[in-house]
């Protein structure tokens, strides 16, 4: 199994201990750059639609199966530090340019840099 990266997160956060622990806890703006390869799947995206970016917490402790001092297993949460660390935020989207694919949205939580896997309509 692999996963290519669609593009990265440009935000203001230079770590994971930078970021919010929830993006819809904040009211932080940041792009998503979109690799040129893959700017044809931005068609349709529209300011103010809700997305969902899916990226992946690649400076995550992997190692971590109990948090909490042990009291409940990682699965029953939503922090990076994981087996597998991919990561859901959703999103406002303020603004398009397709052209040089980037996305503004509100609501980030992610660190600088961190690879983006795939773009989601957020269900409502």
């Amino acid at each position: 199994m692999y996963a290519t990266p669609i593009g990265y997160a440009d935000t203001r956060f230079e770590t994971a201990a930078d970021a919010p622990r929830q993006g819809v806890e904040t009211p932080y703006a940041a792009n998503v750059q979109v690799y040129e390869s893959f700017r044809g799947g931005l068609v349709g995206l529209e300011p103010d639609d809700r997305v969902v970016v899916v990226w992946w917490a690649d400076d995550a402790d992997r190692d971590v199966l109990a948090v909490r001092d042990g009291d409940r297993g990682v699965f029953t949460t939503r922090s990076p530090a994981r087996p597998n660390p991919v990561c859901i935020t959703p999103c406002e989207l303020l603004a398009v340019d397709a052209a040089d694919g980037t996305l503004a949205i509100r609501g980030v939580d992610m660190a600088h840099g961190s690879p983006v896997l795939d773009l989601k309509p957020a269900l409502d």
